[in-house]
C-alpha cells in the first residue's frame, strides 16, 4: 500500500473513530435527559398519590447511571485507537502503521482491562444527576 492511501484510510479512521466518541457523549446526555424526565414523573407521582412510587425512582436513578457509565466505559476502548493514531502521526510511524484496526485494537485492549462500567460509576460525569436524584427521592420517601 503506498504511503499516500494509507495517510488517507488512517485519517479517515480517526475521523470516523472521534465521531463514535462523540455520539457516546450525545446518548450520555439522552440518558441524563430521560433520568430527569422519570425522575420528575416519579416524585410528582409519589408526591401527589403514594410515597412508595419514589422507591420507583430511586431504581429508575441507579439503572440510568449504570447505563450512562456502560456507553462511557465502550468510549474508553475507542479512545484506545484515537490516541494510537495520533502517536503515530506524531512520530511519522504512519508510514509503517497497518489503517483500519478498530475491532483488533477494541479486542486487545478488552482482554487487558475488561468491561470499564464500574470503573466510570464513579466518574462525576457519570453520576451526575442520577445520584442526586437517587438521593432526592430517597430523602422524600422518607420525609413523607
Amino acid at each position: 500500500m503506498n504511503e499516500d492511501k494509507r495517510a488517507d484510510l488512517l485519517k479517515d479512521e480517526y475521523i470516523m473513530l472521534q465521531h463514535f466518541y462523540e455520539d457516546i457523549d450525545s446518548k450520555g446526555l439522552t440518558i441524563k435527559g430521560w433520568s430527569i424526565t422519570v425522575a420528575l414523573a416519579t416524585i410528582g407521582a409519589g408526591v401527589v398519590y403514594r410515597k412508595e412510587i419514589l422507591l420507583v425512582g430511586v431504581l429508575a436513578a441507579l439503572v440510568f447511571w449504570y447505563l450512562e457509565a456502560h456507553w462511557r466505559g465502550l468510549s474508553h476502548f475507542f479512545s484506545q485507537r484515537i490516541k494510537a493514531i495520533e502517536l503515530v502521526f506524531q512520530s511519522e510511524q504512519w508510514k509503517e502503521t497497518v489503517p483500519l484496526q478498530v475491532y483488533s485494537t477494541w479486542s486487545a485492549e478488552y482482554k487487558k482491562v475488561k468491561d470499564q462500567t464500574l470503573r466510570y460509576m464513579v466518574k462525576q460525569s457519570s453520576y451526575l444527576p442520577h445520584v442526586v436524584i437517587a438521593a432526592v427521592c430517597l430523602l422524600l420517601y422518607f420525609l413523607l
